[in-house]
Formats: C-alpha cells, structure tokens, sequence
C-alpha cells in the first residue's frame, strides 16, 4: 500500500515539467512547439499560452520551455511562453521598466515613465490604416500626409518647397520703394 502523501507529492510534481523547444509552428492561430521534456519523451503541437496582445518566435538553438500537465494529465497539455536565455535578453532595467525586444537587439524600451526609445537597426514604420505614414531610416524621414508645426521649425541647411529654395529664391518684379515683388522664384 502507497503512501497517500507520496502520491500526492508525484501528482503535483508531474503537473510541470521543463522542456526544451525543438521546433516552432507560427502558422495557425495559435502557436504550437514540440518538446522534448525527458530523453526520448518528445511532445508535438503543444499549444504556448501566451499573454494577450503579445506574440514572439523564439530562436529556437537553446530554447526551453515549461509545460504543464493539467491536471497531472499528460493528454493534456500546454506551455508557457518559450525562452532563450542564450539569445540577446536584455537587462538592467530600473524597477517599472519594460523592454520589447527582438533577437538582433532591436527594442522599445518604455524607460521611468518620461521616454520611450525605439532602437531599429534598419528603419522605423509607422503605419495608420494600413498606409505608411513616417518612415525613418539611415538616409532621413519620410512623413506621408499634412504635417502641422505649432511652433517653430529651425533648419540647418536649406529648406524647399516646390521646387523653391528658402534660402536662395530670388523675387521677380523688383521696384523700390515700398511696392511688392513677383513671387519667389
């Protein structure tokens, strides 16, 4: 006859179990891994219950996971969102900090609640609707739409507009006294 606080204590303990991520599936709805949580034992399309409004796809060379018997049941089971503590974490964040980030180091980081600071290695899109509104890359920054300024706007080099150079236009229909010139030119 076993003992009914053995039994117990194995239940609970067969309830979670690490596992490392051998592969990935991104396609469907949602995303499924397949495991290998013991020599030999390999799990397939194990669902990953992730945090609404967040997906990632974990590089996949040193990924581990833990996944969860409901129940104690190894029919049914789930994981936790994969990691790869080999692969870019970031750290030394302040208490209230968060970090998004991507495996190349790309990030936004939500920094003591004054500043929000992306980090993109090639180029930043925004998008409304569906149409590119800023693009900003290496070469300079692209906004698609009216631009309203409030205040001033100071620029270094020369600024044009329609083909007209604020700085180097010439007038047109030049008189003196206090008559007007032609347009700038």
């Amino acid at each position: 006859m076993s003992d009914p606080l053995t039994e117990l204590h194995h239940a609970i303990r067969g309830q979670h179990v690490r596992a490392v991520v051998e592969d990935l599936d991104d396609t469907g709805p949602e995303q499924l891994l397949t495991l290998q949580a013991h020599y030999g034992q390999v799990r397939g399309k194990v669902p990953v219950w992730q945090p609404f409004g967040f997906s990632s796809s974990v590089p996949l060379d040193g990924a581990i996971t833990h996944m969860i018997q409901v129940g104690s049941d190894p029919s049914d089971v789930i994981a936790l969102p994969p990691a790869n503590p080999a692969a870019a974490r970031m750290g030394g964040l302040n208490t209230g900090e968060t970090l998004l980030y991507d495996a190349s180091g790309q990030k936004v980081y939500l920094q003591d609640g004054k500043i929000i600071r992306v980090d993109a290695h090639q180029e930043l899109l925004v998008s409304i609707g569906g149409q590119t509104v800023l693009d900003v890359t290496e070469d300079g920054v692209a906004i698609t739409g009216k631009l309203t300024v409030t205040k001033t706007i100071e620029a270094e080099g020369d600024v044009t507009g329609a083909g007209i150079s604020l700085s180097k236009h010439k007038h047109g229909g030049v008189k003196e006294g206090l008559d007007e010139t032609g347009a700038p030119e």
